[in-house]
């Protein structure tokens, strides 16, 4: 089924699109489908809602977001099915949308020209001609008999000689797909063996060294072995089509290990020394009074600070009433601080410390991005605020200890970064180091569905671009 959305109130009406897919993504976030502006339509959800096509029917499916759902005014709790001409509503003042499905266009008459029935064709006349002497009939049945006789026999012996070449050709594609299939798994059981070895090799030096990558090298070693007997029992059964869903498992259960192995080679410890004392947790007090915390990390000895933009403006983009911060490992040591500059584009913000002082940088900001899906990243920031191990809870007591997470890319789009790694409520702001030290990204944001697994950042190259000229030493 086609789908058409008609948008009709909020930044994009009038607007319309088309989509052929069976999942429609609907939120603020720019890798929905359906995309609202995330400035001037505020009640939508990053990730709101998704409308999902099956064969002929349409449901509407509320992704947990805040101000709700709506179809014709009534509230969508979990799904409902949608019909043509149904009006969505993302929260309640939210931007409307029109569902219309759109039906397919008929092929043309083909019995019809130029736009009526064309007139059948006049039967030839047959010219005259003098008719042949009639011969006997017994003659004339002996010849008609020869005739059929003739047709059939070579009738059978072209079917035959079809039904030969067919069984042959048959049993060449069979021979050469079986062939094929068993290529491709004697390469991948080899190449997997040649890396065993390593993998076995990387467990035991990585053992104690960086927490869970070992575990979660050995159980990915666990799952590589599990589908290496699977293929070796389908290609005893001749199994083509397992074998090729289990080649296609092996190949992604390889790249997890590789990412984990390349994580598990980079010197973290070095990391966290270098780059902890510049990494900063802010205290805001919204325009409503209401009061949240976030992560940053400092680029300029003069105090230039980092974070992102919700973290220094509420939901309807009013500045923050106070900001104060305070360094990694620093008890009770606040600083007032102020915002100078908020992104227009992307999740960023740059705060200025009012104390005069020298203040600890970040080892440097990546100005080329040399980013790729499996590079391994160590966050750093504050997530769930003061509700971690050895932060106290009192925040006028504070005593920061910031959280080193470990994680890998998995996706890279122009504008964002995906990383498989973990983030919660104060997370946003954190810095995203690559294996040198050099921040690449600022954590902004998740996917709720993912429990904190898939997370988002805006590229450190973007960072780097907007970077406001006191903190230009610190671009790497």
């Amino acid at each position: 089924m086609r789908v058409e959305l008609r948008i009709t109130s909020g930044s994009r009406a009038g607007q319309r699109e088309l989509f052929d897919k069976s999942v429609i993504s609907i939120g603020r976030h720019p890798l929905n489908d359906l995309r609202f502006d995330p400035e001037r339509d505020p009640d939508a959800s990053s990730r709101h809602a998704e409308i999902r096509i099956l064969g002929d029917k349409a449901t509407l499916h509320d992704l947990d977001s805040t101000n709700g759902t709506f179809v014709n005014g009534q509230r969508v709790a979990g799904e409902r099915a949608l019909f043509d001409g149904d009006l969505m509503a993302f929260g309640r003042e939210g931007p409307a949308v029109e569902f219309h499905a759109v039906a397919a266009v008929p092929a043309p008459d083909k019995t019809r020209v130029g736009g009526s029935d064309a007139p059948a064709p006049a039967a030839p006349v047959a010219s005259a001609r003098p008719s042949a002497p009639r011969r006997d009939t017994t003659a004339r049945i002996a010849d008609a008999v020869q005739e059929q006789t003739g047709t059939l026999r070579k009738l059978v012996i072209a079917l035959g000689v079809i039904v030969v070449l067919g069984a042959g050709a048959a049993y060449a594609i069979v021979h050469r797909s079986t062939a094929q299939a068993q290529a491709r798994v004697d390469e991948l059981l080899k190449r997997n063996d040649s890396l065993s070895a390593t993998f076995e090799k990387t467990v035991g030096s990585m053992k104690g060294r960086v927490a869970g990558l070992d575990s979660a090298l050995a159980s990915s070693k666990r799952e590589t072995d599990q589908i290496r007997s699977r293929i070796k029992g389908e290609m005893q059964k001749g199994g083509d089509a397992d074998v090729e869903e289990l080649s296609a498992r092996l190949d992604l259960a390889e790249q997890r290990q590789r990412s984990i192995v390349s994580a598990g080679n980079v010197d973290y410890e070095s990391i966290a020394a270098k780059n902890g004392p510049a990494i900063v947790f802010i205290a805001v007090q919204e325009a409503g009074d209401e009061t949240m915390s976030g992560s940053g990390f400092n680029v300029s000895p003069s105090g230039l600070v980092v974070t992102n933009r919700h973290v220094v403006q509420d939901a309807q983009g009013r500045p923050a009433k106070r900001v104060k911060v305070i360094f990694n490992d620093t008890h009770g040591a606040w600083k007032a601080a102020h915002v100078i500059k908020v992104s227009a584009t992307d999740e960023l913000a740059f705060i200025k410390i009012d104390d005069a002082g020298t203040y600890p940088v970040v080892l440097g900001v990546a100005k080329q991005s040399s980013v790729r899906v499996g590079t391994p990243v160590a966050i750093m920031g504050y997530p769930l605020g003061t509700s971690t191990a050895g932060m106290g809870g009192d925040i006028n007591k504070l005593n920061p200890k910031s959280t080193l997470g470990l994680g890998t890319v998995s996706k890279v789009l122009a504008d964002t970064l995906q990383f498989d790694a973990y983030a919660a409520s104060g997370s946003s702001g954190s810095a995203v180091f690559d294996a040198r030290g050099f921040v690449i990204g600022v954590l902004f944001g998740g996917q709720t569905e993912s429990n904190g697994r898939i997370i988002y950042a805006v590229p450190g190259t973007k960072l780097a671009a907007q970077m406001p000229p006191e903190g230009a030493g610190i671009i790497r």
